[in-house]
């Protein structure tokens, strides 16, 4: 059993791999999760952005502290360096798509806004007429088949057809922003740039009013928009990506304790004890302990 995540240059399990610049892979899900017996523990991929187009069946997705189920069809966006894993159904049925994150910058430079915007975890599942699911998967195809052809000027056309794909998913990404800020008073739209803000700060470097000075509202609007969507304080969610945070370091790393409190900006190591007990329940060494134990049992079920 591992204490860190493992970090890969290469597909799932491959440590060793040198990817280039112009890395491309595409795959049926089905046959590479039989072979990892359905699932994929959390891992980080370096350099490289993963696209899976769930067509049917079911999958888990592990990017947080807990599962989500997702429903299909749905495409999930993953850049580099962000912690996921999957569980997934015999039944499941769709295609994987990894591409070199210097190549997509390469590709995409012409247009930083979709960069910005996509180099965060989505998950896609309202798709639209001009943008549907069926033709996102044909162009992942498309993607496929002419990687594997010996035709003129291959990389242009996969190129073009990257340009286009992430096109798409740039719009379905606008539009699913467009519903949020036309339900419930905007409060969906607030509370979603209020997580990204949170995600992005480090933990304890804003403060509840400075998040609401971003959005251009009140301290306590911000509280009722988070209660309205969550049923919890704005300071509540800020607590709970910081426990995420501690989770992940928890977990995934070998950092002793201190090291985690240094990290994460607490005065000390006793501080985030305290922090950390009276939001899970259990002190940290505790809930590493649980996690390996629990990691451990998994690991000889699968045996």
């Amino acid at each position: 059993m591992h204490k860190d995540i493992a970090h890969y240059n290469g597909l799932y399990g491959d440590d060793k791999a040198q990817v280039s610049h112009s890395y491309i892979y595409s795959q049926l899900i089905a046959p590479r999760s039989r072979a990892t017996n359905w699932g994929l523990k959390p891992h980080v991929h370096d350099n490289l952005y993963q696209l899976f187009f769930l067509e049917a069946g079911k999958a888990t997705l592990d990017a947080d502290v807990e599962p989500v189920e997702l429903s299909t069809p749905c495409v999930v966006l993953i850049p580099a360096r962000v912690v996921h894993g999957f569980t997934f159904s015999p039944q499941v049925k769709g295609r994987s798509l990894t591409v070199a994150e210097a190549l997509l910058d390469t590709i995409l430079q012409v247009s930083p806004s979709i960069l910005i915007e996509l180099n965060s975890l989505h998950v896609l599942s309202a798709f639209t007429e001009e943008e549907s699911f069926a033709e996102l998967l044909s162009l992942e195809r498309h993607i496929h088949a002419e990687m594997h052809s010996h035709l003129p000027e291959r990389q242009l056309a996969l190129n073009g057809y990257f340009k286009l794909l992430f096109v798409k998913l740039f719009r379905l990404l606008k539009h699913k922003q467009r519903q949020a800020d036309s339900s419930s008073n905007r409060n969906l739209h607030y509370f979603h740039e209020f997580q990204k803000s949170v995600a992005r700060a480090a933990p304890f470097e804003k403060k509840i009013v400075e998040y609401a000075r971003e959005l251009n509202i009140t301290s306590v609007h911000l509280n009722r928009i988070c209660q309205a969507v969550k049923g919890k304080s704005a300071l509540e969610i800020v607590n709970a990506n910081t426990v995420r945070r501690a989770h992940n370091h928890l977990v995934y790393t070998s950092s002793s304790i201190s090291e985690i409190a240094y990290t994460l900006q607490f005065a000390d190591s006793s501080y985030f004890t305290r922090f950390f007990r009276k939001h899970t329940g259990l002190s940290p060494l505790a809930y590493r302990a649980r996690a390996y134990r629990d990691q451990a049992q998994a690991d000889i079920l699968e045996e």
